[in-house]
């Protein structure tokens, strides 16, 4: 069994010596107890991402290397290399991830890099698990950007590059707690340069794209049917974060569209609108400026208040009214959107959207097809028809909860609207659509969400997945597209005041801890989650959502026109102003260090009788050193006596006075005693 890592090749006798050998290939203990502790800490937010066992094998190879530095194991043998290598690989193709996805990337390195571990002999093995150890950091933060995230992986960062430190110094001096300062140290003189360079370098695409992993994907779905909405109540996530410029629109007024569900197949709703509008009749003038600050999705959709456009170069508007994404929002996507005023004279829509829009099931739901029926040849407009709709819901025991009964089979709209009649908000526009369908009126189901909480110490809204809703809007010659939101006739105060106002005492005792928390206001969970917020919210806007199109804008508002030239003029002065403000700091920390007049007056003294032979102790005061020449050159008491004591008064007595008269007649003191001993001296 090896003892501990030492020297892992056997030094050549001829060419030189084995101590040299041995220290120059040896790894410090200190630096690998670093390496393990630094291991450790890279691996542990790969808990949230990958397999469980992916993240045991990491520290498994940590025990094994534990043990290795302890002296109990030996390092493995070839062939248990290569069964530990095949066992990875066969588990990350297990695990049921795409084989070019970043959760099998992820594992496949973490996997390398735990392995990698237990074989390391030498310095070369040592720096290729530290390489390793950056890359797993940085992999990390394709998974989540929080800014709790990024400040444990400072810490990771500090702990490997410590090791590396460590590496790098002699063994006698290679210790942990040096090695954690010196890294610290480095990554702070690191950081302006990081930052004129985060600032000013243009933001570059990605040479190329990973799939990301699918069980990041939050919120609403393109396909939907009665329930899915409900479920979402259950989760707190945050879905998006909106900042107003002006004052923030009314909880009634947030209807934050994402999908318009216009296909009804198998007894739910299907979203496959993706084409772009190109003649989008909206009028110039606009009545409300906001930015999104939208969570990684992985899907295209984006959400934003009805009839808003953007000009964001990646987003556009499609034509049933949204606002989508050329690409998948894979990290936190900030984009401005501008909410226009409702068009005075609605284009008319397609024959083509018109059959679409007004397709159902024929054979299903028999009773809700004759009574939209009923009501559009009884009331005859589609607006007097919605109101009889509304009016019902209101003065019949509809109830509004999150717990509804099952519906299932085809005929699901007509048990929920004529027998159970307890639903939530997807079931009431559901059932509203289908009405206005078999009526052959055009309509569609809308989801997004509704309402959102205003952060007071920030201003900003927020929008969870508790949030999310779904509502209803019909097609009339006069008015357009028109919204109905049946859940107002059921649970007003669902629209006016948030859910926590329409849900019943059971169905909010059903929410988890957090969800409860945050929708109850409790007091004191709730200001510190609001804190917490806030600033994730300036983490967001200032480092994580500084994209491209960000970027522009300050560029544009420091240096007029942007262009190359420019661009590069501001990173070399920024650069060479980051530098230089380390050099400060760096030739600050080195500058003399202040003495007091009396020891300045003293060292001079000191290093004078130096000349002569009388070199003062590390360990001796000005009195004792003066004490100790004399009684070497047998000068009497009288000649050195008021000298010490002047001494011990003016250095260890804060309540003696002294200026300029008494530190001149100490130095005349020390010139007497200095000219005695050079000529009293035999040295």
């Amino acid at each position: 069994m090896a003892s501990a890592d030492a020297t892992v090749r056997a030094p050549d006798a001829e060419t030189a010596p084995a101590a040299a050998v041995g220290v120059a290939h040896q790894i410090p203990r200190n630096t690998l107890a670093l390496l393990m502790v630094g291991q450790t800490a890279v691996i542990l937010p790969y808990l949230q991402q990958l397999s469980i066992w992916i993240v045991a094998v990491g520290l498994f190879c940590g025990m094994w290397r534990t043990n290795i530095y302890l002296g109990r194991w030996d390092y493995p043998k070839r062939w248990v290399k290569a069964v530990l290598v095949a066992a990875c690989i066969a588990g990350v193709a297990l695990t049921g991830v795409g084989a070019f996805s970043l959760e099998a990337m992820a594992s496949l390195l973490v996997s390398m890099f735990a392995l990698k571990l237990i074989e390391m002999k030498n310095r070369r093995d040592a720096y290729v698990v530290i390489f390793l150890g950056y890359f797993a950091i940085a992999i990390q933060f394709l998974f989540e950007q929080q800014l709790l995230l990024a400040l444990y992986q400072v810490g990771s960062f500090i702990l490997v590059t410590a090791a590396m430190v460590s590496l790098n110094q002699l063994q006698v001096a290679a210790r942990p707690l040096p090695s954690l300062k010196l890294a610290a140290l480095l990554a702070a003189q690191a950081i302006p340069l990081t930052l004129v360079m985060f600032l000013l370098f243009p933001r570059m695409a990605p040479l190329w794209t990973v799939p990301l992993p699918g069980s990041s994907v939050t919120g609403l779905s393109d396909s939907v049917r009665p329930g899915d909405v409900a479920n979402l109540t259950q989760s707190d996530e945050l879905a998006f974060r909106v900042v107003v410029n002006g004052p923030m629109p009314p909880p009634s007024q947030r209807y934050w569209r994402g999908l318009v569900y216009s296909d009804f197949e198998d007894g739910g709703w299907k979203a496959r609108e993706r084409r772009r509008a190109r003649d989008y009749p909206l009028p110039r003038s606009t009545d409300l400026e906001y930015e999104v600050l939208l969570e990684p999705t992985m899907q295209t959709w984006l959400y934003a208040l009805e009839h808003s456009t953007s000009v964001h170069s990646n987003v556009y508007l499609t034509l049933d009214g949204r606002l989508e994404s050329s690409d998948p929002i894979m990290s936190v996507f900030r984009y401005r959107a501008v909410r226009h005023d409702k068009p005075d004279s609605p284009a008319p829509i397609s024959e083509q959207i018109r059959i679409r829009e007004t397709t159902i099931d024929p054979e299903a739901n028999p009773r809700l097809q004759a009574l939209g029926r009923a009501l559009i040849a009884e009331h005859g407009t589609p607006m007097a028809m919605t109101r009889e709709i509304l009016n019902r819901i209101r003065r019949e025991p509809y109830a509004y909860t999150l717990s509804p009964p099952t519906y299932p089979g085809r005929d699901a709209f007509d048990g929920f609207w004529f027998e159970g009649r307890s639903g939530f908000c997807e079931h009431y526009a559901s059932a509203y659509v289908y009405l206005m369908r078999s009526a052959g009126i055009p309509a569609r189901l809308v989801g997004g969400y509704l309402g959102g909480e205003v952060n007071e110490l920030s201003g900003h809204l927020m929008v969870r997945q508790y949030d999310a809703h779904a509502w209803a809007e019909f097609y009339d010659p006069e008015l357009g597209w028109f919204r109905v939101d049946p859940t107002a006739a059921v649970a007003p105060q669902r629209v006016e005041r948030g859910l926590s106002a329409a849900l019943s005492s059971a169905d909010l005792a059903s929410l988890p801890l957090l969800s409860s928390a945050r929708i109850g206001n409790w007091d004191l969970a709730g200001s510190v989650l609001r804190w917490m917020d806030s600033v994730e919210h300036r983490w967001n806007l200032w480092v994580v959502g500084y994209d491209s199109n960000v970027q522009y804008r300050l560029l544009g508002d420091l240096l007029g026109e942007v262009n190359a030239a420019r661009i590069g003029i501001a990173i070399l002065i920024g650069g060479g102003l980051g530098l230089g403000v380390v050099a400060l700091v760096i030739f600050w920390g080195r500058r003399p260090v202040h003495r007091h007049p009396v020891e300045r007056a003293f060292r001079g003294f000191s290093e004078a009788l130096a000349a002569y032979g009388y070199v003062r102790r590390p360990e001796e005061s000005p009195a004792a050193f003066v004490r100790r020449v004399a009684d070497e050159v047998g000068l009497k008491e009288a000649q050195v006596g008021p000298l010490i004591a002047e001494l011990d008064t003016l250095l260890y007595n804060p309540g003696v006075a002294w200026g300029g008269r008494e530190l001149r007649a100490l130095r005349s003191q020390l010139r007497r005693l200095q000219f005695r001993l050079a000529f009293g001296t035999t040295r």
